[in-house]
């Protein structure tokens, strides 16, 4: 497997594990498993988060995939 693909496939995969438990988190908030004062807050708070977690990963991922694919690989 080429390096870039490694990159591209670590992209896709890191990103699935971060927004599949950005979602249990948030069902599990909001079926009430999960006490919270501020339902709403709190999805709010996981979903931020989730989406500041996967576009770090995604802009260190995608600039490793175009540096392998500009040296060749």
């Amino acid at each position: 497997m080429k390096n870039s693909m490694r990159a591209l496939l670590g992209l896709v995969l890191l990103d699935a594990i971060i927004i599949g438990g950005a979602w249990w988190m948030i069902q599990r908030t909001e079926s009430g498993a999960w006490n919270s004062n501020n339902p709403a807050e709190s999805v709010t708070m996981i979903t931020t988060t989730a989406g500041m977690m996967a576009g770090f990963a995604s802009i260190i991922l995608l600039l490793a995939f175009m540096r392998h694919r500009a040296a060749g690989n």
